[in-house]
């Protein structure tokens, strides 16, 4: 059985040799470094995209990818689109601190945060026309996507592909919250347009490859959702549905994906929507895998979920071990469960933590 296989057989909820592991997003440093024994972190990056090729950019990123699948024994890696040949190179404001037209990046060393800044007002909504036309995406943002599908075939492996598309924004949508209550004729045509465009790049990705696609975006807490249980049927889930919908033609599966706690819309989220899986389980908001496999497990895959939120970040390596066994043992059964962390390996994972993690997913199917 490949992995790609191993993937496909439990989206159909059917018997796998092993629960299949993978991460849906990359990987930040420090783990990043560990694991492909180089230093990659924030000046680095910033370094590249100043002075490199594009080509070579790219193409560092496609091995990458590989190399860390390859390394970790992943059956899953997630591909999204890549900056195109015409990218704004960041200019150094200071060590830690750099700079485009629109955006500052900087670091902070004393924390080990990486953040982005806006440059512009994004205060006010957007109040111009909805773009009634399908917007194209630029060949060259799927180079990386193009080039890890060669080097899979060089090397002999056969991994699924998951591709993040996230078009239908809640919690990022700024001012324009505020047209669920005051202009909800323009929230719907401005979602119509976000569907349209998600079809379209979903519907390449697919073309190239894809396995899996990630729809959704984020809209809750630990608290619950951002927008009420109505809101979310009458704006959210028709959307979903109708990309997951036109996915499902192409013969893809589809993820919903938000971290936070669902409860109280889960049914919506996951049965209303259409999809067949669920991105960015997060355990540290209430969302356990043996109840969600309980309820929804004849139905739903559940891509998740090691939490990254405490344990990771604040428990020792035998924590994470055991943590690892648990997640296996709560969502195994007729498939429908991936091994992969509530959201993704970011600054603040020990790499001593997943690595014993992962180690721990090896010894248990003895792989």
């Amino acid at each position: 059985m490949t992995s790609r296989e191993r993937v496909l057989k439990a989206y159909r909820h059917e018997e796998v040799d092993r629960t299949p592991i993978g991460e849906m997003y990359e990987m930040a440093p420090p783990t990043r470094e560990v694991v492909l024994g180089k230093k990659c972190g924030f000046t680095e990056r910033m370094e590249m995209l100043r002075d490199a090729s594009w080509q070579t950019i790219v193409e560092t990123e496609a091995q990458e990818i590989i190399d860390i699948a390859v390394k970790l024994g992943f059956d899953m890696i997630g591909v999204r689109r890549n900056i195109t040949p015409d990218f704004e190179r960041p200019r150094p404001l200071s060590r830690y601190r750099w700079e485009t037209s629109s955006i500052i990046h900087e670091y902070l060393p004393e924390s080990n945060i990486t953040r982005t800044i806006s440059k512009g007002d994004e205060s006010s909504p957007r109040d111009e026309y909805i773009n009634k036309e399908t917007v194209s995406v630029p060949e060259p943002a799927f180079y990386v996507f193009r080039r890890v599908k060669e080097l899979m075939k060089e090397q002999g492996i056969e991994l699924a592909i998951f591709s993040p598309l996230y078009a239908i924004p809640v919690a990022v949508l700024g001012a324009r919250l505020a047209w669920f209550v005051t202009d909800p004729e323009k929230l719907h045509e401005y979602y119509d347009e976000c569907t349209r465009n998600a079809i379209n790049s979903g519907t390449k990705l697919v073309e190239m490859g894809a396995e899996v696609i990630g729809l959704g975006g984020d809209l809750a807490s630990d608290k619950g959702p951002m927008i009420s249980p109505q809101h979310f049927r009458e704006f959210i889930m028709p959307q979903i549905r109708k990309q997951a919908d036109a996915l499902h033609k192409l013969g893809v599966f589809v993820n919903n994906t938000s971290d936070g706690d669902l409860w109280p819309i889960l049914d919506d989220f996951l049965i209303g929507t259409n999809v067949d899986g669920f991105g960015e389980i997060d355990k540290a908001a209430g969302m356990d895998m043996a109840r969600l496999k309980r309820e929804y497990g004849d139905r739903i895959c559940f891509v998740g979920n090691l939490d990254i939120r405490w344990t990771f970040t604040k428990g020792t390596p035998d924590d994470c071990r055991k943590e690892m066994v648990k997640c296996i043992q709560d969502g195994w059964g007729n498939g429908g469960h991936i091994i992969c962390t509530s959201n993704l390996v970011h600054k603040d994972v020990k790499p001593d933590n997943y690595l014993a993690a992962v180690d721990a997913y090896h010894g248990y199917f003895g792989c």
